[in-house]
């Protein structure tokens, strides 16, 4: 189901301070809050509201209304989504076996994201699963103040934008903020 909501849906009234300033958020940039999964996110103004499920952020570089049937992804398009992790997943090693079983892993490694401060660097674990039929998906699974989420990127392999669409990935990562407990 596809929804086509604007980004003010996903917009909540917070009563609380998010861990990053408002200054390192990009210009145009929209706000979601995710108050289950532990989190607020930015995403690009020029990127669309796919499905609203909070807790999952999970937006695309196309207008919702152009995705294909059975196939969201349409050709020079992506997604991105910031999830938490399925029930019964504690850690970050888990949770790649648990989604590696049914999905081939070609690569995997590890590195530190700045951030900008206060927020220290988070350790993100990169996984790239290759897709028979469909696109394909490299996931960051991190740990945000003993919160686990990964945020995964889904596109066509081949695509010529990728570089953007990684870059997109990044900057969302970098200033994801944990909501205080």
């Amino acid at each position: 189901l596809v929804s086509d909501w604007s980004s003010d849906v996903c917009s909540s009234d917070l009563s609380f301070a998010a861990a990053t300033p408002a200054t390192d958020v990009p210009k145009g940039w929209h706000e979601f809050v995710s108050e289950k999964g532990g989190y607020v996110a930015y995403y690009p103004g020029s990127w669309h509201v796919l499905e609203p499920s909070p807790p999952t952020l999970h937006i695309c570089s196309f207008r919702p209304s152009e995705s294909l049937t059975a196939v969201i992804v349409p050709d020079r398009g992506a997604t991105i989504g910031v999830v938490p992790p399925p029930a019964g997943v504690t850690s970050i090693a888990q949770w790649i076996t648990r989604d590696g079983a049914a999905t081939p892993v070609p690569s995997e490694k590890s590195f530190t994201l700045p951030r900008p401060e206060p927020n220290p660097p988070l350790r993100v674990t990169e996984v790239a699963f290759e897709q028979i039929e469909g696109p394909g998906t490299v996931s960051w699974y991190f740990d945000l103040s003993g919160r686990l989420l990964v945020a995964r990127l889904s596109y066509w392999n081949g695509e010529p934008n990728v570089a953007r669409f990684r870059q997109v990935l990044r900057d969302i990562v970098r200033i994801i903020a944990p909501l205080p407990r």
